[in-house]
């Protein structure tokens, strides 16, 4: 399915006018996903949210919460104060969570239908009418159908976007962009000139869609690809999820899943000997078969690298020792109606999941022209605020330093991912992700790209994070640890009201009442910080995060557990290895897709 970029996300025609009539179209923004049963059933061919602790006590209901929330969300933005706020993680760990974010989970951070925050007060929802309508909009399965498209109900302008992500060339690739002269060099590595998603611009010149089509598309689609005055913004990334363009860390990060795809490609037609099982002379079978192996690495890279990195290791040991309890309980009570759907947790999605937010920096040593050595630097680092501006949902996207924008990323903006993935150096803090805990970066809650809003919520991110809990009706993280202990017998280490109490955010927790039932999103980052050092998911994070992520590749009938040569023992030793590169953290990764020497 594509999904269209920004706040507010949509899918492109999920509901098409012409296949299902437009009397059951009511309001476009409500269209996808939001379906009120009354007018539209819920489609059972689209995937579902519900709770793993549908029974658990959420936080107070009380006139007050919303402000307490608020007042909550504030406290926890914070400028930068030492080198204490930096982890010792690379900082790829904090867009690898994004970008799986993107590929899982879409329509939980929307604002239109019953998903309303940007008012006064926040009325919380039943948890019967957030299951009932409130779909997701993905698949729930780590299955990249955010790099190569696909999903339910698809109509013909996602499906003529879907097919033009194949090259034209050779179908058996994926589509690369290429970067724009701007007159000051290209990042190397690597040697050419693909470092860019694709964007519109090379659908038009291609003769893929025209401008007159783009102009007669219904208006919620049409003003993502025309611009106020009638111009054509031939810098919207076209992508299998424009979300990953929401910045340009998370963009470079697609495009590496998109370069590997076709260095698998490149990999099996060289040796063939090696790779039996390819179709070396069908692209449509080479595609697909390339396809399989790019996600079993990306998976196996969630379980085996991004998991340790960022989780508790005795939890996440029980987790491996003894399976996903948690979800696959979850996968029982909601058994999807296809084999490609996964049922997804609220609690993952809308609360544990985010914990990544915590973990950007206000700046990056991003470049040899955005970086270090500073005095060969355009700018001595790359300000998040500018990471938006370089991407096809920017207000001005990719503005040139004379003046005017240039059609794609511009050549000298590429990001050095040997500076992302090494992980930082004594003199190098700015090659770290910031600590995972309760004290977030002042441009996160100041989202460039994003609807000011009438309120003001919406880009403000922990305000976001917190009212969609409290509205979805999450239940406090003490609740979650109850129902652990009484329907699984897990036991584990909880934070005293103390430590809740303990820093800047104290106040605001106390005001709140939060100590002794406190809002899960900054539970689990508070329990990070407390219990992880900063450095590591504490117990009850690490148990949402790893159940759901380990739950889903177990129970996905696609998954390398599942369909790979020795199941879950598979390694990718045994998957392809382009240069003889075994991909097996994220600097291989990146050699392999040739995005790093």
């Amino acid at each position: 399915m594509f999904m269209l970029p920004g706040h507010g996300t949509t899918a492109v025609n999920t509901y098409d006018r012409e296949t299902y009539g437009a009397e059951k179209v009511f309001p476009d923004a409500a269209a996808c996903g939001f379906v009120d049963p009354q007018f539209y059933p819920v489609d059972p061919d689209i995937g579902r949210f519900d709770y793993y602790f549908g029974q658990a006590a959420p936080i107070d209901q009380k006139p007050g919460t919303t402000g307490a929330l608020d007042a909550l969300a504030d406290a926890m933005v914070r400028p930068p104060q030492d080198a204490k706020e930096n982890a010792t993680n690379p900082p790829v760990f904090t867009y690898f969570g994004q970008f799986a974010d993107h590929d899982l989970t879409a329509n939980t951070d929307r604002e239109s239908g019953i998903s309303i925050i940007d008012v006064p007060q926040i009325t919380p929802l039943d948890r019967d009418r957030v299951r009932a309508q409130v779909q997701n909009l993905r698949a729930g399965a780590l299955n990249l159908d955010s790099v190569y498209g696909g999903g339910p109900l698809v109509g013909p302008f996602a499906q003529k976007l879907q097919d033009a992500l194949r090259f034209h060339g050779d179908a058996a690739r994926l589509w690369v962009g290429t970067v724009s002269d701007a007159g000051f060099g290209n990042v190397r590595p690597p040697h050419d000139i693909g470092r860019d998603v694709l964007r519109l611009r090379d659908l038009l010149r291609r003769g893929l869609v025209s401008e007159d089509e783009l102009r007669a598309l219904p208006a919620d689609l049409r003003d993502l690809f025309v611009n106020p005055d009638g111009s054509i913004r031939v810098q919207r990334a076209i992508l299998g999820d424009m979300r990953n363009d929401e910045n340009l860390a998370v963009s470079q990060f697609h495009l590496a899943w998109v370069r590997l795809h076709n260095t698998i490609v490149i990999e099996a037609r060289d040796h063939p000997e090696r790779y039996p099982d390819a179709p070396v002379n069908d692209r449509d079978g080479l595609f697909q078969w390339a396809r399989r192996m790019t996600t079993w690495h990306y998976q196996w890279l969630l379980l085996h690298v991004f998991l340790p990195q960022l989780c508790d290791p005795d939890t996440l040991d029980d987790i491996r020792r003894h399976g996903p309890r948690l979800y696959d309980r979850f996968f029982a009570r909601n058994t999807p109606t296809r084999p490609d759907l996964m049922p997804m947790p609220l609690e993952f999605s809308v609360a544990a999941f985010r914990f990544g937010h915590s973990m950007a920096r206000d700046a990056y040593d991003w470049s040899d022209r955005f970086g270090r050595p500073e005095e060969d630097a355009l700018l001595p680092r790359a300000g998040f605020a500018e990471l938006f501006r370089f991407t096809g949902g920017a207000s001005s996207p990719m503005p040139l330093p004379g003046g005017g924008n240039a059609p794609s990323l511009p050549a000298h903006w590429p990001i050095d991912w040997q500076r992302f993935v090494e992980g930082p150096k004594s003199a190098t803090p700015d090659r770290a992700t910031r600590r995972i805990d309760s004290n977030l970066a002042l441009p996160v809650n100041d989202l460039v790209n994003d609807d000011p809003s009438e309120h003001g919520v919406l880009r403000h991110l922990a305000r976001r994070n917190l009212r969609r809990g409290y509205l979805f009706g999450l239940p406090s993280a003490q609740g979650c640890l109850d129902a652990l202990e009484a329907d699984l017998g897990l036991h584990h280490a909880r934070l005293s009201a103390g430590d809740l109490l303990d820093g800047p955010t104290g106040d605001a927790v106390h005001a709140g009442g939060f100590d002794a039932a406190t809002p899960l999103w900054f539970y689990v980052l508070k329990e990070a910080e407390m219990l992880g050092d900063g450095q590591k998911l504490g117990p009850l994070g690490t148990r949402l995060v790893a159940e759901t992520l380990t739950g889903i590749i177990g129970n996905d009938p696609h998954s390398f557990w599942k369909q790979a040569p020795g199941g879950k023992d598979w390694t990718p030793d045994q998957g392809v290895t382009p240069g003889d590169v075994v991909i097996r953290d994220m600097a291989s990764l990146m050699r392999a897709a040739g995005t790093m020497d």
